[in-house]
């Protein structure tokens, strides 16, 4: 689990290189409750996940997974 999160945090994508993606919200915020609930992650490990995907989401976010 901890290289899934390594190959997150540490891998830049630029959106110019062939190799840039985006997310929608709803997945988004599908992954979001994802990360939260998996107890293999702590906090801070949480949070800069989330944090990274949520700069691949390119409209408006807010709110909750319903």
């Amino acid at each position: 689990m901890l290289e899934f999160l390594l190959a997150f945090v540490l891998t830049h994508h630029n959106d110019g290189s062939p190799y840039g993606w985006h997310m929608s919200c709803e997945r988004f915020l599908q992954r979001r409750v994802e990360i939260l609930t998996d107890s293999n992650l702590d906090y801070r490990s949480q949070r800069n996940l989330i944090g990274y995907l949520k700069t691949k989401v390119e409209e408006e976010c807010s709110g909750t997974f319903t």
